[in-house]
């Protein structure tokens, strides 16, 4: 009787097909032998982080935002079946696979540079630095436009094209520490001169109109901070044609200035105040922010910490 002899060398492993279908939708069918299948799951893959760029740097309607939240999804999706596939095709390749020429190293780290690693990691740390980024804002210092646990997106592509402006909120670096990351809106921008007297704020010379708002309309939105309620006046403040509320709490924060000298903003920098004008540290304290240093412009609300509305634009009125 002749005996069969199996070769082992070259057999295909599970952890490595799932590990490679994790770097890059597709490596694990390549690995296994299935180059065409495993091409089209890398394009299918990589196709959704495209259009997302596209959809974020030309407009910013929620129709749009949730088509790329859905794109996301779309890549979620091919991502799982590329390593339920690999985890297939390795159990029906047998032990004795062939190698083919396309099996090499160097051809897997070829395939996930033209991929951009756009696998589950590469494809988050990717939307992550350069399409939008996730926060959980902690105070309310922006108050009443965000309130402390409310999670946001910023949109990352949003100064690729135009330039900041007045009434934008912004996450940018914290300039007295690197590591953390602070989020207040933009009151003037390069060339402007910005002044404030008794909470009242100038912008090139001009007092910015206030509008104050009715008691019923601060009941609304009213919220507790450290188990007491937050009291103080609400207004609209109109800026270069830009409406969003402020806050004025009582009693103050003595720490923040109420009034400051007038300063012109340098060339690319930007003036920024948190709208809860009372207890916020902002350039009041640290001077104009360098527009390299924001991270993006705060569109959305993804999740409120105070209502079910989980899904709003959340920049002006």
């Amino acid at each position: 009787m002749a005996e069969t002899i199996t070769n082992t060398k070259n057999k295909r492993h599970t952890w490595i097909a799932v590990m490679l279908s994790l770097i890059l939708p597709g490596l694990g069918q390549v690995y296994c032998g299935k180059l065409i299948r495993g091409l089209l799951l890398s394009i299918l893959n990589t196709l959704p982080i495209s259009l997302i760029v596209m959809v974020l740097m030309f407009k910013n309607s929620l129709a749009l935002i949730l088509t790329a939240i859905g794109l996301i999804v779309f890549g979620g999706i091919i991502q799982l079946i590329a390593i339920i596939d690999s985890i297939y095709l390795v159990k029906h390749v047998g032990c004795n696979y062939e190698l083919k020429e396309y099996n090499r190293w160097y051809v897997y780290l070829l395939l996930i540079l033209m991929g951009g690693g756009s696998g589950t990691i590469g494809s988050a740390s990717y939307i992550k630095s350069n399409i939008m980024e996730a926060f959980i804002v902690p105070t309310a210092s922006n108050y009443p436009a965000i309130i402390p646990g409310d999670r946001i997106l910023a949109n990352k592509t949003a100064y690729r094209t135009t330039e900041p402006k007045r009434g934008d909120i912004a996450v940018f670096v914290n300039p007295e520490k690197r590591g953390q990351n602070y989020i207040k809106r933009i009151v003037a921008i390069a060339g402007d001169t910005v002044e404030m007297k008794d909470n009242q704020l100038y912008i090139n010379g001009q007092m910015l109109q206030c509008q104050p708002l009715p008691q019923s309309e601060f009941d609304s939105i009213k919220i507790k901070i450290k188990g007491e309620d937050l009291r103080g006046d609400l207004f609209y403040e109109i800026n270069n044609g830009v409406k969003y509320k402020i806050f004025l709490a009582k009693p103050s924060n003595d720490q923040t200035p109420h009034s400051f000298a007038q300063i012109t903003v340098p060339k690319y920098n930007c003036f920024v105040l948190g709208d809860n004008r009372n207890s916020s540290k902002d350039s009041r304290a640290f001077g104009p922010v360098p527009v390299a240093t924001i991270k993006g412009r705060a569109d959305w609300h993804y999740w409120s910490a105070k209502d079910w509305v989980h899904f709003r634009r959340l920049n002006v009125e």
